[in-house]
C-alpha cells in the first residue's frame, strides 16, 4: 500500500531554498579561494581570481536580495516561518540536551521530545543563518564601499566577514550531512529540494507535535 504522503514546504519555499543554496555555495567557494591563500586555486575555477573576486561582490547583493524578496511576495510563509524558529519550547530545550539523538551512542538519549514542524536544530540554524548573513552583509558592504570607511574599520570588518562565512559554511555542511545524508532524517532532503512532499510514518516519529496540528 502507498504511504500517504503530506507537503512539508511550498514550491516558492523550495525554490528561494535552491536558489539561495547554490548562491551561498558559489560565494563560500569564491571567498574562501580570496581569503585563504592554500585555496587561491579554487579561484581558477572562473578563470582567474580577479573573476572570484568580480563574482564574490556582486553575487553577495543577489544573496541578500533574495530573502528580501522572498519574503515580500511569501509574506505570510516568511512570518509563519520566523514565528517557528522564534518560539522554543521546553521540548526543544531536552531536544537541545541530547542533540536529537543525532550523536548516538556518544550521547544516549533514552527520550527524544516530540518536535513541530521543525525541530530545535533547525530553529537554531535558522536564526544562524540570518545573524550571520546580515553580518556578512554588513561587513561585506563595507568591504565594496572601503573609500567611506577608516582602514582600521575594513580590518575589522575583514576580519569578521572571513569568520562569519567559514563559520556559516561549516553550518550548511552539517546541515547538509543531517538533511542528505544521515540515515535516520536523509527524507528531509526531498522536502526541500525534491517535491516537497514527506511521508506520513516519518512525520509521526520526526514531527509528532506538527502531525497532531494537521490531523486538527
Amino acid at each position: 500500500m502507498a504511504k500517504r504522503m503530506i507537503e512539508k514546504h511550498k514550491k516558492s519555499t523550495r525554490i528561494f531554498h535552491w536558489l539561495h543554496l547554490i548562491t551561498f555555495i558559489i560565494m563560500l567557494w569564491t571567498g574562501l579561494s580570496l581569503f585563504y591563500p592554500a585555496m587561491n586555486v579554487m579561484g581558477l575555477t572562473f578563470g582567474s581570481l580577479r573573476n572570484a573576486a568580480f563574482l564574490h561582490k556582486y553575487l553577495g547583493f543577489f544573496y541578500l536580495l533574495l530573502p528580501l524578496t522572498y519574503a515580500i511576495f511569501n509574506f505570510n510563509l516568511f512570518s509563519k516561518f520566523i514565528k517557528l524558529i522564534s518560539t522554543f519550547t521546553p521540548e526543544d530545550k531536552q531536544w537541545m540536551r541530547v542533540f536529537g539523538g543525532y550523536l548516538a551512542p556518544l550521547i544516549k538519549a533514552k527520550y527524544i521530545p516530540p518536535q513541530g514542524k521543525i525541530n530545535a536544530g533547525q530553529k537554531l540554524l535558522g536564526w544562524i543563518i540570518i545573524i550571520f548573513s546580515l553580518c556578512l552583509g554588513l561587513t561585506g558592504s563595507m568591504m565594496f564601499f572601503y573609500k567611506y570607511f577608516p582602514g582600521y574599520l575594513i580590518q575589522v570588518a575583514i576580519i569578521i566577514h572571513v569568520f562569519c562565512g567559514t563559520f556559516l559554511g561549516s553550518a550548511i555542511i552539517v546541515h547538509f550531512y543531517l538533511g542528505a545524508i544521515n540515515p535516520s532524517s536523509r527524507k528531509e532532503l526531498g522536502t526541500m529540494l525534491g517535491n516537497g512532499m514527506i511521508d506520513e510514518e516519518y512525520v509521526m516519529k520526526h514531527n509528532a507535535l506538527w502531525y497532531e496540528e494537521l490531523k486538527k
